[in-house]
Order: C-alpha cells, then sequence, then structure tokens
C-alpha cells in the first residue's frame, strides 16, 4: 500500500474541479445569433427555388439541402408551410459544367479532359411573409470540380454527386450568412 496514495487522489480531484470551473471559449450555436425580433422560435417556408438553368432538379437537390440544413440545426428555426413568419425564396441563375484539367492521351498526342467543374450560380432572398419586404439578398456561386471518365454512367455519376456537394455548401452558406447578417 502506498502511502501517498489519498494526497494524490485529492490532487487530481482539484484538477478536474479546477479545469471544469475555468471559463469556456465562448462557442455558441450559430442559431443563437438569426434574426432577433423578440420571438423565440421563427418559422420559415422554404419552397422550391425557380430554376433557370438547362440542368433539371437543381432546384429539388437545392430545397433539400436547405431544408436538411436548417432541420438539422437546433435553435431558433422551425421548418414551416405557406403561413411561416419567413420566407427563403431564390432563383437557380445558372447551371454551368467547364472543363478544368486536361491529360494528354496515351495513344495519340491530344488532350483529353482529366476534370471538371460544375457550378451553380443562385439569388437568395429572406423576406417577412405578411410583408414581403425582404430582409436579406445574397447572390451566390460555388462549384465542385470531378475527374472525368470514359465511361459515360460513371461519368453522370460523379457530375451528380458533384452538383449535390454544391447545393450542399451553398444551402451551409446560405444558413451562415443568414446567421451572421442578422
Amino acid at each position: 500500500m502506498r502511502p501517498f496514495a489519498p494526497v494524490a487522489l485529492l490532487l487530481q480531484l482539484l484538477l478536474l474541479v479546477a479545469i471544469l470551473s475555468t471559463p469556456g471559449c465562448g462557442y455558441h450555436p450559430l442559431t443563437s445569433t438569426v434574426i432577433h425580433d423578440g420571438a423565440a422560435l421563427k418559422s420559415i417556408h422554404i419552397p422550391l427555388f425557380v430554376n433557370r438553368s438547362y440542368r433539371a432538379t437543381l432546384e429539388a437537390f437545392l430545397a433539400n439541402s436547405i431544408t436538411e440544413q436548417f432541420a438539422r440545426r437546433r435553435g431558433e428555426w422551425r421548418i414551416a408551410g405557406e403561413g411561416a413568419d419567413y420566407l427563403l425564396s431564390g432563383v437557380i441563375i445558372s447551371y454551368e459544367l467547364a472543363p478544368v484539367a486536361y491529360n494528354r492521351g496515351s495513344t495519340t498526342n491530344l488532350e483529353v479532359v482529366a476534370e471538371y467543374r460544375a457550378a451553380i450560380t443562385t439569388e437568395i432572398s429572406l423576406k417577412k411573409n405578411e410583408a414581403r419586404e425582404i430582409l436579406w439578398k445574397r447572390r451566390l456561386t460555388l462549384y465542385q470540380n470531378f475527374p472525368a471518365n470514359s465511361n459515360i454512367s460513371i461519368q453522370q455519376n460523379s457530375e451528380e454527386a458533384a452538383i449535390q456537394e454544391v447545393c450542399q455548401k451553398l444551402a451551409q452558406d446560405i444558413y451562415v450568412s443568414l446567421a451572421d447578417d442578422f
């Protein structure tokens, strides 16, 4: 039996108490800074965006990503229908698919596309529902690169995965911008 075991245990206990009583780093969830107008819980309606691009289904991907972003975070927002306090709406202005990297072909000296970039440009606004007054408006363009593939099926799957990634990034940027601006 060690004679100093109670002293070591006491020192460890004091160290634990000191650590737990030390002030934190000031972290707080983003939802605590979003639109303060007196109400504790605000409802938001997020309809499908208008899609002016040539690429079908972008509006569904983006609406799902934005709704998921708001639903995932707890705090002052609650997803609701058309009678909600706020309306988050927008337009998908464009979708661009462009080659961004090339490789020299192995059997020929011709260059072949090695990587593409999928870019989506949106314009988003937040309105107080009953007044239809625009409280916040942003134009965002984000992109995601993805590898080219000679197999058309794999190429299409890669492009779709890139589109979903861009929509998730857009949704996160929208949420964070709302939190920062209000």
